[in-house]
């Protein structure tokens, strides 16, 4: 008899605990703090000025996102220029070719549902390739482009983007009497198509409503 007791006794006692356990398990076993991560492969294009002058670009960047706050990648643009408000003594123009790119990174500060506002920064290295009427010069400079983005969220692995940059560089061989770094403004847009939630909480609890 004592023994049925017993064995009563711990037959309970099993089943509360794994009552209480399977009631907690969503918190005790679910140890993920739903930090989000993502990668992204991005285009865009652009046009802008450089003292005066119309440029147009194009560009690449691969990212990888945290948590929808941060992007770190690397990013490569393609710029080109007739360089019509350059010294024409020569009786032609100036072409202007840059190739540029280094580590890309992007912070996002205000979030909403759709659309989200950033800070895009670029810093690396360029070529820069000039072609005159009598020669050619070519030269590297180091460039850092930052910038003001505004970003919508078309659905979950599709992403535009807006921004106004503005481009520094150290300086280049001159075009006579004017040109001799490649400094400007552009006016960006571009399309990020990726995967931007990886690791989502599946077993967080939604709130209730009111």
């Amino acid at each position: 008899m004592k023994k049925r007791k017993i064995v009563l006794f711990i037959f309970i006692f099993i089943n509360c605990f794994y009552t209480k356990a399977q009631d907690k398990d969503y918190i005790e076993f679910n140890d993920r703090n739903n930090i989000l991560h993502g990668v992204y492969l991005g285009g865009e294009m652009a046009a802008g000025f450089i003292k005066k002058n119309a440029t147009i670009s194009s560009g690449m960047k691969l990212a990888y996102v945290y948590n929808k706050k941060m992007e770190l990648g690397i990013a490569v643009k393609a710029l080109a220029s007739d360089l019509r408000s350059v010294d024409r003594s020569f009786g032609a123009d100036y072409d202007l070719l840059v190739i540029y790119g280094g580590l890309h990174s992007e912070n996002i500060l205000i979030r909403s549902s759709n659309f989200n506002f950033s800070f895009p920064f670029l810093i690396g290295l360029g070529y820069t390739q000039i072609s005159g009427p009598i020669s050619t010069s070519e030269d590297i400079t180091l460039v850092v482009e930052p910038g003001f983005g505004v970003l919508y969220n078309l659905s979950k692995y599709i992403q535009f983007e807006a921004a106004i940059k503005y481009r520094f560089s150290t300086p280049i061989d001159p075009i006579p009497n004017t040109l001799d770094n490649i400094n400007g403004v552009s006016l960006n847009i571009g399309t990020k198509i990726g995967v931007f939630n990886l690791g989502k909480n599946r077993y967080k609890k939604n709130p209730p409503k009111d």
